[in-house]
């Protein structure tokens, strides 16, 4: 039940609530440890407030402050994270509401007599246990917001990465890749052209992703068939241009290969981070 002092309060707020929402963008646009709403246009960040300031008769009434903390807090913290700012920040700028709530407040001076002071200190009591909630359910939605990424970035690295059911087609697919190649280099060589030669960098690229060091492998394994198959059928025509795509194949793979090394130290690091923050 709403006692006097909290409904004085709470009318003041509800009557107000575009004015206060004005003071705290100016506020949160400004302040040093909100750098990320200063961009945020004021049709952007005045809902912010006006949506908080909404739900304050709820948050101070309701027998149950934590579940409706949950509630309102958790898509505040949502929409934050969906905007890209950072935890603290989105912490902070809802410190800044809770204080310009009392800002206005003294600047209306409705708390005016001593008795009306306790009574004040008393609604700061209860408001100061709703935002106790607000902190603790956005940081948990934050964290779980969080892991949630990290789930799908390890998944799409995974993608990448060998192992599992899929490693038999990988090598069933890699496999017909070269035998083609090879066909291509002994059977056809006159049809080795420049166009041609570009889907050789095909199989080159999907061992680097798929195998340790596949890419730097196959990348010597053909380049050394186009060489040996310009010997044996070409040998007629001039050996630079063969011998400079044998050295961009080479530099290809190996260029594969680091990447796919990059890759999976980057899965492990996420990994590593993921069960760090599901141990918090």
């Amino acid at each position: 039940m709403t006692t006097g002092y909290g409904t004085k309060l709470i009318e003041l707020i509800e009557k107000n609530p575009n004015e206060i929402a004005r003071q705290w963008c100016r506020d949160v646009k400004t302040n040093a440890h909100t750098p990320a709403f200063h961009n945020l246009a004021d049709e952007v960040l005045i809902p912010m407030a006006t949506g908080f300031y909404g739900n304050f008769r709820e948050m101070f009434t309701t027998e149950h402050p934590f579940e409706a903390a949950k509630k309102i807090f958790g898509k505040y913290a949502e929409e934050r994270y969906e905007q890209g700012i950072p935890v603290q920040e989105a912490i902070y700028a809802l410190v800044l509401m809770r204080r310009h709530i009392w800002l206005y407040a003294e600047f209306q001076a409705i708390f005016v007599s001593a008795i009306e002071h306790q009574q004040a200190a008393e609604s700061l009591n209860r408001t100061i246990l709703m935002f106790d909630y607000a902190l603790y359910v956005i940081t948990e939605r934050y964290q779980s917001l969080i892991r949630s990424g990290i789930r799908r970035k390890v998944g799409s690295i995974q993608m990448l990465i060998p192992g599992g059911p899929i490693r038999a087609y990988h090598h069933l697919t890699l496999g017909a890749l070269l035998i083609g190649l090879v066909a291509l280099i002994f059977f056809a060589p006159a049809a080795l052209e420049a166009v041609t030669l570009h889907l050789f960098y095909i199989p080159i690229v999907l061992a680097g992703l798929w195998f340790r060091n596949g890419g730097i492998i196959v990348a010597v394994a053909i380049a050394a068939l186009l060489i040996l198959g310009h010997a044996l059928f070409l040998a007629h025509e001039p050996f630079v241009n063969d011998i400079i795509r044998a050295v961009m194949f080479c530099f290809v793979g190996g260029v594969v290969t680091k990447l796919k090394k990059g890759l999976i130290e980057t899965s492990s690091i996420l990994r590593l981070r993921e069960r760090s923050n599901g141990q918090t």
